[in-house]
């Protein structure tokens, strides 16, 4: 490309931009004004020219905005000596221009008014563009000394200066009609605002449709009255202006009070009004209705306070607390939630590992705590919303209820459930923050859209977010749209219905007038849709002609999507409690799942006893989808079965990316699933079922999708959870019988052993006192393992705790494992012989003296053995006995007997020691 070419290129641009400058003033073809007259005037007479102009120069021509001393139509753009003042951005002086090249040949040189001299300054805008020149001319040739240089310089900045300020006052009028076109059409929203002291000086048709009262019946009156009476009394409207006027905003939800005299609840926001001097003038109160909200929550809350109920095989942490606030028994997830290891819960008070201080580092003493006082009182809590920590300091938002355990008319004790509901907080957090419609209409967060729809011309005029939610570029959005740019992506069932509201507000019929509002969905580019609430006011000609509908667009997908959600659990919850069978329960979990979610597939199966496969008796799918009854196994489907395994959701939104399931795209295609959603069923730390959700797009699995299909997952657990104990009811009664038949037969044979070596009845109520109130420990604990195997840590120590009269007398050392109920009580039997007789004759009978208790799993002949051994320490010289007592006997032979293995009993002068050997499935039998 030639130099000439990029020469005029450059020009071209040049006169581009200086046209898109000139617009944002306003300036051409208007009346005359004296302030641009003066300017002219002012600079013929001080550089006594004869001749001064305001010059703007566009594309094709130059515009005279004022001037003196010529006579006569602007000339054409060729002649202008401005034109190449404009291009230099500085002082062009031209002492004679018969003598300048650019000018010689001019006809205003060469003829009337035969100039010879000009001098001009360009008036440069803030962005760096030229759009004209204050100049001076003469028909004479001359110069300009240093003075009048500075003369013009100063006086063409003081045009750009009126140019400037009535480019900011048009600016700002636009700026002020768009602002009160939102703030009007944002009807959700009451907005007022008051003076310093609190009477109103404006009030949006938001505040009227929430209150009641027009803007006419509330201005000059005190804000106070929206509030309700006890809200007044105590000065709560007062304390919000002085909390908004120190910390810049006061945010409160509470009770307010409609013109008719009921009541609402309403989030709020107060925040000072300042002048454009910084001034303090009045306060500005926004205003949402929640009371729907609060209703909604309500409900939520009584229907949480009915799952509390149920056991912890719902992940739920239970504790059975004793009087004095002791931890007597924890389930898995209250060990898990509390970051404890398995067992080290029992024992410890629970206020003080747990609810020891208050979420801001103060100290929480148990006098002050409701959980304790309502232990010892008797009585029971519901829905105590409270914070918890873990064993590392972590906080816990909680939900607590506690029951009280009530025998012979005292309470002895409670069971307490504790739901860990730091999530929920945080998305209901993140929720309010969405649902606070000021922000939205304040243009933050990109939650809100706003528009302006010219109706004669059907263009939109809308901001960047209106324009993304409708897939249109924001670009071409604010310079205008046409409709059919952003109707293109309506659902097609929600066209007729916005229609409708439009001819509505168009012909001006309906008790809402020109106010338009419409709930209706928009498709989104992956296959889904959103929920928008659009709300705007026409505006009318003075004939009453419909000329543009302004408005707001507020998201509401969320509100939605929750209404449908809570609507298929109250059918889910409906539903389930009347089936009785597990593949019906099952099958209409997955279809009430499906069909809210528009999922491709759900199924409800169980994990065989490998953990390997997944037993689909009845699935639910789409109407155009093929069902897959049968049985999968996990590895054929990718890597993600030990995060089952442990209990983690299995979440993929695209099976082709995640690492998991790519190698295994092949598989999935066939099935006709590109995003899944696995959750595990836990029992005990086993995975004992799945439930698997399955869509053929690509899904981004949000956390409410998820609580949604926990929430599921947990009533239709609760639902087979009620078959089976139904079932297990039978077998319980038989194990009970079973259970007790035993028990009598070994308080049979110890009471005639007891009183057969027994050499007097004092003696023989001594011993066998103990040796049933070990009996009775040792059978307790079998009875909270619901009568079935028990740890060995737990029967150890409780065997022993009768003769531990201070710290470290028995010193326990070995891995909690499980043994069955007859070796459980066997072994409690054992200690308790072998710590009486410490206690009298050995170790245990002198202060310096202690008894090491170890037990470990060992390998022995192809066959792991259980070894356990009671050494000691530090009493009395020992010497073998004369004879054997039933104790001694018992020791030798009962607990023997009961697991195959064989036991050394030894009397070294060091100590007594005991040592067991047995195979461990012996110990882990139930007879």
């Amino acid at each position: 490309m030639s130099s000439h070419d990029d020469d005029a290129a450059a020009h071209q641009r040049e006169a581009e931009a200086r046209r898109a400058a000139l617009a944002l003033y306003d300036i051409l073809d208007t009346p005359a004004e004296a302030v641009f007259d003066d300017l002219v005037r002012a600079a013929s007479l001080v550089l006594n020219a004869p001749v001064s102009i305001v010059v703007l120069v566009e594309e094709q021509r130059q515009y005279f905005k004022a001037a003196v001393g010529f006579e006569g139509p602007e000339p054409p753009l060729a002649h202008s000596f401005c034109a190449h003042a404009v291009r230099q951005h500085d002082l062009l002086v031209i002492p004679d221009a018969t003598r300048d090249p650019r000018t010689v040949n001019s006809p205003l040189v060469t003829g009337p008014p035969f100039l010879r001299f000009y001098a001009g300054m360009p008036l440069v805008t803030p962005e760096g563009v030229a759009i004209g020149t204050l100049c001076v001319l003469d028909t004479a040739p001359r110069a300009l000394t240093d003075d009048q240089t500075f003369i013009l310089t100063t006086l063409a900045r003081q045009v750009m200066a009126q140019l400037d300020l009535r480019r900011a006052l048009k600016e700002r009028r636009t700026r002020e009609r768009r602002n009160a076109a939102i703030l009007e059409s944002a009807v959700d929203y009451g907005i007022f605002a008051t003076d310093l002291a609190g009477c109103v000086t404006s009030w949006n048709t938001g505040a009227r449709h929430l209150f009641g009262w027009s803007e006419a019946e509330m201005l000059g009156r005190s804000a106070d009255r929206v509030f309700v009476p006890e809200d007044r009394i105590l000065g709560t409207p007062a304390r919000e202006m002085e909390t908004a006027r120190t910390l810049g905003r006061a945010n409160d939800e509470r009770w307010h009070l409609r013109q008719n005299g009921s009541r609402f609840w309403a989030s709020g926001e107060m925040m000072p009004l300042r002048g454009e001097d910084g001034a303090h003038e009045g306060y500005l109160k926004i205003l949402c209705d929640r009371t729907a909200q609060r209703r909604a929550d309500e409900a939520m809350r009584q229907q949480t306070a009915l799952l509390q109920t149920v056991t912890d095989h719902l992940g739920e942490a239970v504790f059975r607390l004793s009087l004095d606030g002791a931890i007597t028994f924890a389930n898995p997830a209250a060990e898990a939630m509390l970051g404890w290891a398995e067992g080290d819960l029992i024992g410890r008070n629970l206020h003080a590992i747990a609810h020891h201080r208050h979420p801001d580092g103060r100290p929480f003493p148990e006098a002050e705590c409701d959980l304790i006082q309502a232990l010892r009182a008797g009585t029971a809590l519901r829905h105590r919303e409270t914070v918890f920590f873990r064993r590392d300091g972590t906080p816990i938002d909680v939900v607590s209820s506690n029951a009280p355990i009530i025998e012979d008319g005292v309470a002895c004790g409670a069971v307490l459930t504790v739901i860990d509901v730091t999530e929920r907080k945080a998305a209901g957090a993140r929720l309010r923050r969405s649902e606070e419609r000021l922000a939205l209409a304040l243009n933050a967060a990109g939650m809100i859209g706003t528009w302006d729809w010219e109706l004669a011309t059907d263009t939109v005029y809308a901001d960047a977010n209106f324009a993304r939610t409708y897939d249109v570029d924001p670009d071409r959005a604010a310079t205008g749209t046409p409709i059919r740019d952003y109707l293109r992506n309506f659902h097609s069932d929600d066209l007729p219905v916005f229609q409708a509201e439009l001819d509505r507000v168009l012909s001006g019929s309906g008790a809402d007038g020109d106010d338009f509002a419409c709930e209706y969905r928009v498709l989104q580019a992956d296959g889904g849709h959103r929920w928008l609430l659009a709300r705007g006011r026409l505006v009318r000609s003075p004939d009453g002609t419909p000329l543009r509908l302004p408005g707001a667009s507020i998201d509401i997908t969320e509100r939605k999507r929750a209404e449908e959600r809570q609507a298929a659990l109250v059918e889910l919850g409906d539903r389930l409690r009347d089936l009785q069978d597990a593949t019906a329960i099952a099958f209409t979990a997955a279809e009430i799942t499906g069909r809210t979610l528009g999922l491709t597939r759900v199924a409800y199966g169980a994990v065989d006893a490998s953990a390997e496969h997944l037993d689909i008796t009845r699935d639910w799918s789409r109407p155009d989808v093929v069902g897959r009854e049968g049985r999968y196994r996990f590895a054929d489907y990718g890597t993600y079965l030990p995060e089952l395994q442990e209990g983690r959701h299995v979440v993929i939104g695209d099976v082709t990316t995640d690492p998991r399931t790519r190698t295994h795209a092949e598989v999935f295609r066939a099935l006709g699933v590109r995003s899944m959603i696995n959750i595990p069923l836990m029992e005990r730390g086993r995975m004992v079922a799945v439930f698997c959700m399955q869509d053929d797009r690509v899904r981004a699995w949000t956390p409410d999708i998820i609580d949604f299909a926990r929430n599921v997952v947990d009533r239709t657990r609760v639902a087979l959870a009620r078959l089976r104990a139904e079932e297990e009811q039978e077998l319980l009664n038989r194990e009970l019988s079973h259970r007790m038949k035993n028990l009598l037969a070994m308080v049979q044979s110890i009471s005639t052993q007891t009183m057969r070596t027994a050499t007097d009845v004092e003696t023989a109520k001594e011993v066998l006192a103990g040796r049933l109130i070990a009996l009775g420990q040792a059978h307790d604990l079998l009875m909270g393992g619901a009568l079935g195997s028990t740890l060995i840590g737990p029967v150890v120590r409780g065997a022993l705790r009768l003769h531990e009269d201070r710290p470290g007398r028995f010193r326990l050392d070995g891995p909690d494992l499980e043994i069955g109920a007859k070796p459980a009580l066997s072994l409690a039997l054992m200690l308790h012989e072998l710590a009486t007789n410490a206690a009298k004759y050995g170790a245990l009978s002198c202060e310096t003296g202690h008894v090491a208790i170890r037990w470990a799993v060992e390998e022995r002949e192809d066959e792991a053995h259980l070894t356990f051994s009671w050494t000691e320490v530090g009493g009395p010289a020992v010497t073998a006995p004369t004879r054997k007592g039933f104790g001694s006997r018992f020791i030798e032979r009962g607990l023997a007997g009961q697991v195959g293995g064989t036991i050394a009993l030894a009397y070294p002068s060091t100590g007594v020691t005991c040592g067991i050997v047995a195979p461990l499935t012996a110990f882990q039998a139930d007879g």
